[in-house]
């Protein structure tokens, strides 16, 4: 059920960016940040979403902890740290 969460959520993710939208280099570093995807991961653990090793690496098992949160707390989904995310864990105001 939760790989094909991550696999809709890419979908969608797809298809936003297919329609104007343009990541910018910075998006793209910003979201690979290893501190801030440790981060991320640890405010996910502690809220029970995800289980695997915090090891700063936005892999499919992040992805998928990152997607049922933001389904959860009706956010946006996309399988990435984005500032709505990082508001709702209460770590935005860290970058």
């Amino acid at each position: 059920m939760k790989t094909c969460l991550f696999l809709i959520g890419a979908a969608i993710s797809l298809t936003l960016s297919t329609e104007g939208q343009v990541r910018t280099e910075e998006s793209v570093v910003y979201h690979a940040n290893p501190v801030l995807v440790r981060k991320v991961q640890m405010a996910l653990r502690s809220r029970g979403y995800y289980h695997k090793l915090v090891d700063g690496d936005l892999g499919v098992a992040t992805g998928i902890a990152i997607q049922s949160f933001q389904i959860d707390h009706g956010i946006r989904v996309i399988a990435l740290p984005d500032p709505s995310l990082l508001v709702a864990l209460g770590i935005a105001r860290e970058y």
